[in-house]
């Protein structure tokens, strides 16, 4: 029976609003597909970011577009397909995720593995952290109350009273935290002076203290800084990775940015030649993207995979998360219920 297609745009809300260094949101509209062989149906998910692409109506575009030639793509042929994905779609790396994911997730149904068993992976995970996300100081004890299941917290920066903020969540909690600035800091002498005082608040480490495109500053960052480096916004594609030897200790690999879980696989064989220590990362997501990334989750040194915790409104049901705690699923492709 031919492949069908079918996409619909959900809208997930935040439990608090989720603010980082450019952008604060309650809500985020993704895109869910299902594609079908009439036997199985399989999942894949769309969480566009403005850094990095147009929103969801652009993607409705593209699908309605270009449907005929993505059901004309292979399930079981991950390299070829990939290669289609993004000549078709070079401008959304978030939609050549939600398909690829999809194809893998069919793929897994009609062979009845679980992907991580497929990609060699294992169910021994590290935990996750727990994002707090920029607010009022006044809100911070609640959300501080929110994550207090959770060991590890990730802590958003990038701001004008930094330290107020970490002086309000240390008020609240002496757990281990990790810090993500999303290119907040535009100086080095920001950034070092941050490095710094955050070395002596038990942070773990700094995640993309300046923009991007100051890779030499970072570079130079990295020489003095007694944190250790994680690329995120620097760490996109799989052609990212060798140009971050010296600069970085380790990367963020997120669906979203590379394009999804083929490309992923990628990035962790290329972050394992360079030496970097891999991070699991994800947008805002449903059960649908988080799920599909933790199939990946044992290759990590870290993950940060709570996107579909830090919504009201999960529509599905994926990989549980207790405490941190990713329980993979025995069940086939993702194991993807609607909830």
């Amino acid at each position: 029976m031919p492949l069908s297609l079918k996409w619909s745009v959900q809208r997930i809300t935040t439990k608090f609003e989720f603010k980082i260094a450019r952008s604060a949101e309650s809500y985020y509209d993704v895109i869910i597909l299902e594609l079908s062989d009439g036997e199985f149906t399989a999942f894949g998910e769309a969480a566009p970011s403005k850094r990095y692409e147009q929103g969801h109506k652009a993607i409705l575009e593209l699908l309605s577009e270009f449907k005929n030639q993505i059901l004309e793509l292979a399930v079981d042929q991950a390299e070829s397909r990939q290669d289609q994905l993004e000549k078709l779609f070079p401008q959304s790396y978030s939609l050549q995720a939600a398909l690829d994911t999809a194809f893998w997730d069919l793929h897994g149904q009609r062979l009845g593995t679980p992907l991580w068993k497929i990609f060699g992976a294992t169910r021994q995970l590290v935990t996750s952290s727990y994002t707090i996300g920029i607010s009022d100081l006044s809100i911070i004890p609640e959300k501080i109350k929110e994550a207090a299941a959770y060991p590890i917290l990730k802590i958003k920066l990038g701001t004008d009273y930094d330290h107020d903020i970490m002086r309000a969540i240390r008020a609240e909690t002496d757990k281990v935290l990790r810090v993500d600035v999303n290119e907040g800091w535009k100086t080095l002498d920001d950034a070092r002076r941050g490095a710094e005082w955050l070395a002596e608040e038990n942070v773990e480490f700094l995640e993309q203290p300046m923009p991007a495109h100051q890779l030499d500053d970072i570079a130079r960052l990295r020489d003095f800084s007694p944190l250790p480096l994680v690329a995120d916004e620097n760490s996109v594609r799989p052609e990212d990775i060798p140009g971050l030897v010296g600069v970085y200790d380790g990367i963020n690999i997120k669906l979203m940015k590379c394009g999804g879980l083929t490309n992923a696989r990628k990035m962790v064989s290329l972050a394992h030649e360079h030496k970097f220590d891999i991070m699991l990362g994800c947008m805002i997501e449903t059960s649908i993207g988080i799920s599909a990334m933790s199939q990946l989750g044992s290759f990590a040194r870290w993950l940060d995979l709570d996107g579909n915790v830090l919504i009201a409104n999960d529509p599905y049901k994926g990989v549980g998360n207790q405490a941190g705690e990713i329980i993979l699923l025995e069940k086939p492709g993702l194991g993807i219920e609607k909830s």
